[in-house]
């Protein structure tokens, strides 16, 4: 299942857009006006998938629009933290914090504006997490909320989870163990010839302070990820963290959950084919914006991915001090599926 109904990139091309820079992430080549924060950089001229347009709105703006989806969370002022309207030529997200962006049908032109005196940094948060993984979703591909490692014996292994389980933490200890990070938060997956593929995003994590603490120590000082954030930036190249450089062929998927007792120690379950499928349908990105025709190539693309991985439950102990063990047992399980036969 690749990029079913991507288009053709150079039919909508802008006129009037100078591509001040190239970026490759998730498969994708996007083209800014200026440096997007968290999106790696690339040289050469290759054709963009995607163009960004900074600071603009699309001619289509004042169109009406449909509403088409409410978040359940809100802000301190009780507003919802991000709502969905669309129409034919598009979708407008419009953020509580007064930020909006623009996509159009196929995925491939990205407009956005913020309140005067927001950083880049803050807006690139919208950019390369979920208008990334909604844009995925509009060229037909499938994006799972999930962070990847690259094991050297055992290919690229998933870390799935619901928010707050964990995914971001346990990749950078893995990482920091020198297993390659493919990518944060943002999963792009496809089929390949050998297989099913993480394509590489790895511009770096974000940890919560308590987090960063935990994998790397009190002493550790990482920069903040924006001025106004209070997560923090585990940059490539810092702590002995690299970065995936091609698509990675994934082996293993783990399902991180938290222990239901609170002096339950970590362990892992290993589970089937039938609740892999489930459990990766929930966490797919952008899956409550999603098509009934978008669910059902979304169902046949991770019934297939689930039958090629070796999938297990992680189950974390509500215990600091027992976090690394937690990690040890990841890594254990990982390496013991590096010698068996492919599923």
């Amino acid at each position: 299942m690749g990029n079913s109904r991507t288009a053709d990139p150079t039919a909508s091309r802008p006129e009037d857009l100078t591509i001040g820079v190239l970026h490759r992430a998730a498969g994708l080549t996007i083209a800014a006006g200026a440096p997007i924060p968290g999106l790696p950089i690339v040289l050469g001229d290759s054709t963009p998938d995607v163009y960004i347009h900074l600071d603009s709105i699309p001619a289509w703006h004042g169109q009406r629009l449909e509403a088409f989806h409410r978040a359940d969370h809100q802000d301190s002022d009780r507003r919802p933290l991000v709502t969905v309207g669309r129409n034919d030529s598009g979708f407008r997200f419009s953020y509580s914090d007064g930020t909006s962006v623009w996509i159009d049908l196929g995925g491939t032109e990205i407009w956005c504006t913020a309140p005067r005196g927001t950083a880049l940094e803050d807006t690139a948060t919208y950019l390369t997490g979920p208008i990334l993984g909604f844009v995925l979703r509009r060229r037909g591909c499938v994006a799972l909320h999930a962070s990847a490692v690259r094991s050297a014996e055992d290919g690229a292994v998933i870390l799935v989870g619901p928010h707050g389980a964990g995914k971001s933490t346990t990749a950078a200890a893995l990482a920091t163990r020198g297993w390659p990070l493919i990518s944060d938060d943002v999963l792009h997956v496809r089929r390949g010839e050998s297989g099913w593929l993480a394509e590489p995003f790895a511009a770096g994590l974000r940890l919560w302070p308590d987090a960063a603490r935990l994998v790397l120590g009190s002493e550790a000082a990482l920069r903040p990820l924006t001025p106004t954030w209070d997560k923090r930036a585990l940059d490539i190249g810092t702590f002995n963290v690299t970065a995936a450089a091609a698509p990675v062929r994934i082996r293993s998927v783990v399902f991180l959950e938290w222990s239901d007792s609170p002096n339950g120690g970590p362990g892992l379950a290993p589970i089937g084919a039938a609740e892999t499928v489930v459990r990766l349908a929930t966490h797919s990105s952008a899956s409550h914006l999603l098509d009934d025709a978008d669910r059902a190539r979304e169902f046949h693309a991770v019934s297939d991915l689930a039958r090629n991985v070796r999938a297990s439950r992680a189950i974390a102990s509500r215990q600091p001090e027992s976090f690394q063990a937690f990690v040890d047992g990841i890594q254990r399980w990982v390496l013991e599926g590096a010698n068996a036969h492919d599923p």
